[in-house]
């Protein structure tokens, strides 16, 4: 097959065994390949699935109503009696899969690439209210301070500094590495060096890549893995990856249709996870023209939320979220961007919009908007009510809500059309503001931070919203160090983001994960559809790969 080989190190002296556990073979049905191994560059929830395995971060994370701390590569951490500065005393044992003693100074340079206008960091945001020069500032071998432009809410100020992991400054920090290129690097192209309980053994690329145990992993032995080996399987069609869960060739397989769940659940080899309420689905409302004039449609308050009269989310989700067999129901209705996992912080409070065919078209009709010609289609001043409705056509249910939405709409006259676009070229429209509306989804953030999506100058505020009084709330909110206050500011901006409707806010979806049934403290959760593959373990006497297994079609 091809595969790239990636040759093992021989252990150190004194580096601790790789715990046996059951053994077995963990194989992840993927739609698409890894692009980036190095921590400072990724970007897909699964690349950076990948990165967390090969990497121990400073922060483990777990959650339940809010994202709770552990330690990882940073033993302890304090905040500093103003708020505005974190210490971390760090683990000392810490090595590279080359043997190189993990340092401060490694991590002080991953952030010093994520600064770097040349490395083009997606992360950089990261920084956003770190002083510069204390990112982090080491104060000793072991010790690291983070300082603040100011205090603010703890669990994001940790969410912050603690996703990266550290990047290998002896191998990149030198002149013959161009920072300008470093995606075209070796070691986030072909070759990665971690410092986690996993390794790269082989990667074929565009076909599979397999995680072994790193038997140079120096860090907590209750990381360091049970499984012989983690096998990515790509995998880019639906109906492919459905196949090869139900005959056997791969064991894992998210984002599983609710009527795919159904037929899966009667495997008795097959367990059915949910994640809980982290993806969002939603129609945007570009509020300016393709001149950056107001729109003649989106830019009304009112148009929006008699559009949203017009929209039957309720039957969205018995449409494409609930189970035709038992009755469970995926999904529930959504009233902003802010993940109802979040227990104390989501609005639950907020009245939703009735949906009324008959009392949406009326309201049209007093704004102006009426059939005058008789052709079906509402009209004003000689111009029919009439937009393109934009979706990415890789995903089948997005697929199937704008389906209904424009059925929805058009049974009220309005003239709705269909376009599906592949996925790079739809969310290129999005951000370049290059459409009327488009249905669309987040994933939500496990920290309260609605300034991605709403603050003015965000690149992601692509529907071009402007609101003083939310623009405000931001601002307070997001300066706010005690929890309990800062909530109270989010529910009022969710609040008025509902009342305006920048979005029609459709529904939040418990995303199907399917997995085989041998694997235990199989970490599937809101956090990830596959995490901490270092806890999965298959007990001894339900091992199904005793040895690594052949490529699929392998002659």
């Amino acid at each position: 097959m091809g595969l790239l080989s990636l040759a093992a190190c021989t252990p150190p002296a004194g580096a601790p065994a790789v715990a046996p556990g059951g053994g077995d073979t963990l194989i992840i049905g993927v739609p698409a390949d890894v692009k980036d191994f190095l921590p400072v560059l990724y970007q897909s929830p699964a690349d950076g699935a990948v990165v967390e395995a090969l990497h121990t971060p400073l922060l483990q994370t777990d959650f339940d109503c809010e994202l709770r701390f552990k330690p990882a590569w940073a033993k302890t951490w304090s905040f500093s009696e103003d708020g505005r500065t974190i210490r971390m005393e760090l683990d000392d044992g810490l090595t590279w899969q080359d043997g190189t003693p993990v340092t401060a100074e490694d991590l002080r340079f991953t952030y010093k690439l994520v600064a770097d206008p040349d490395v083009r960091s997606p992360h950089v945001e990261n920084l956003a209210r770190v002083q510069p020069g204390a990112a982090p500032r080491i104060v000793s071998p072991n010790t690291i301070e983070w300082e603040f432009t100011e205090a603010y809410d703890r669990t994001r100020m940790l969410a912050n500094i603690g996703k990266l992991p550290a990047t290998p400054k002896h191998l990149l920090d030198n002149r013959s590495v161009d920072r300008r290129s470093l995606r075209d690097h070796p070691l986030d192209t072909q070759t990665p060096m971690g410092n986690g309980p996993w390794k790269v053994a082989a990667w074929e690329k565009g076909a599979r890549l397999v995680l072994e145990p790193n038997e140079r992993f120096t860090g907590a032995p209750e990381l360091r893995p049970h499984l012989d080996r983690v096998i990515l399987q790509v995998l880019p069609d639906y109906a492919a990856r459905l196949d090869a869960l139900r005959a056997g060739t791969i064991d894992l397989m998210a984002d599983v249709l609710v009527a795919d769940a159904d037929t899966l659940a009667a495997n008795p080899e097959i367990a059915i996870r949910r994640r809980g309420w982290r993806t969002m689905d939603y129609v945007a409302w570009n509020e300016v023209d393709r001149a950056g004039a107001p729109h003649p449609l989106f830019a009304d308050r009112e148009i929006r939320r008699a559009l949203a009269m017009g929209i039957d989310t309720d039957a969205l989700i018995r449409d494409l979220l609930t189970s035709a067999t038992s009755g469970e129901v995926y999904g529930r209705p959504a009233v902003g961007t802010v993940t109802p996992a979040l227990c104390g912080v989501h609005n639950d409070a907020i009245k939703r919009i009735p949906y009324g065919p008959d009392d949406a078209r009326a309201r049209l009709g007093e704004l102006g908007w009426a059939d005058t010609n008789a052709d079906g289609w509402l009209d004003k001043g000689g111009q029919p009510f009439r937009f393109t409705l934009l979706y990415n056509d890789d995903n089948p249910r997005r697929t199937g809500a704008a389906e209904r939405v424009a059925a929805n709409l058009r049974a009220i006259g309005v003239d709705v059309q269909l376009q599906p676009l592949d996925g790079a070229i739809f969310f290129a429209r999005l951000k370049s503001g290059d459409y009327d509306a488009a249905l669309s989804g987040w994933s939500a953030s496990l920290y309260v931070d609605p300034s991605v999506i709403w603050g003015a100058e965000s690149e992601y505020n692509f529907t071009h919203y402007r609101n003083p009084e939310v623009t405000r709330l931001l601002r307070e909110g997001l300066a706010e160090p005690d929890g309990a206050r800062s909530a109270l500011i989010w529910r009022d901006l969710q609040a008025i983001l509902y009342e305006d409707q920048p979005y029609a806010f459709l529904y939040w979806t418990d995303e199907i994960v399917a997995v085989h049934e041998r694997f235990s403290d199989a970490k599937i959760d809101v956090l990830s559809a596959w995490r901490d593959l270092a806890s999965w373990h298959v007990e001894p006497g339900a091992v199904k790969y005793k040895e690594a297994p052949s490529p699929p079609n392998d002659p």
